[in-house]
């Protein structure tokens, strides 16, 4: 998809989490709300999305590019949030930057960030100061991590850093949206996108356990 782009109004969200983060990138500045998710994020995003732009006076029609987060995450929440990013890209006939979380989080130094997955099991995404790798692990795993530690809620016997907002904010979203447009990389249609999956769904890991 060519670049033809030379001011962009960026949208860029992450539902692949507990909390849910969208940001607006309006040439130089960058809004954003987050809030934690105390209901199926698919039945606030859309309406949380439109009170973003009509708070900043802005219509759906000048938003010129899409960053989106595809995972690793709750699968409903990514679901939903491509859902919405493909029919916005339909629509309006723009590209998606298909976003991993943990490469949008800004560390020069190693770190490792932790993510809750699904009961006794986590994500585990590791900075060795150059590039990132990510994997599933059950808890017992958690205990042989060590150096610098990131997590968004507290871990018995496990001593992280704990953060009281989104492992990615706002801003880093929409910046993240923009080197990759930019460097012509992770840039997706409405048909290609897909969901950045470490784990299968539970539903399928059943019909699959019983043939």
């Amino acid at each position: 998809m060519k670049k033809e782009l030379i001011f962009l109004n960026v949208m860029a969200f992450d539902t692949s989490g507990r909390w849910l983060t969208i940001a607006l990138g309006l040439n130089d500045d960058v809004v954003f709300l987050q809030s934690l998710s105390k209901s199926r994020q698919s039945d606030t995003l859309v309406k949380d999305l439109d009170n973003l732009l009509g708070s900043n006076g802005i219509s759906i029609s000048d938003i010129n590019l899409i960053g989106c987060v595809i995972g690793p995450g709750n699968f409903t929440g990514l679901r939903s949030g491509i859902a919405v990013a493909k029919a916005i890209s339909f629509s309006l006939s723009i590209p998606i930057v298909g976003l991993k979380y943990f490469e949008c989080f800004e560390s020069n130094d190693p770190v490792t960030l932790i993510r809750k997955a699904r009961k006794d099991w986590w994500y585990v995404s590791r900075f060795d100061g150059d590039s990132w790798s990510s994997e599933m692990v059950p808890t017992e795993a958690l205990y042989q991590l060590s150096g610098k530690i990131v997590s968004e809620e507290e871990i018995d016997g496990i001593s992280s850093y704990i953060t009281d907002a989104p492992l990615i904010s706002g801003y880093s979203l929409v910046q993240s949206t923009i080197k990759s447009f930019d460097r012509s990389e992770k840039i997706y249609d409405h048909v290609s996108v897909k969901p950045f999956y470490l784990q299968k769904p539970i539903a399928q890991q059943i019909v699959e356990e019983k043939k």
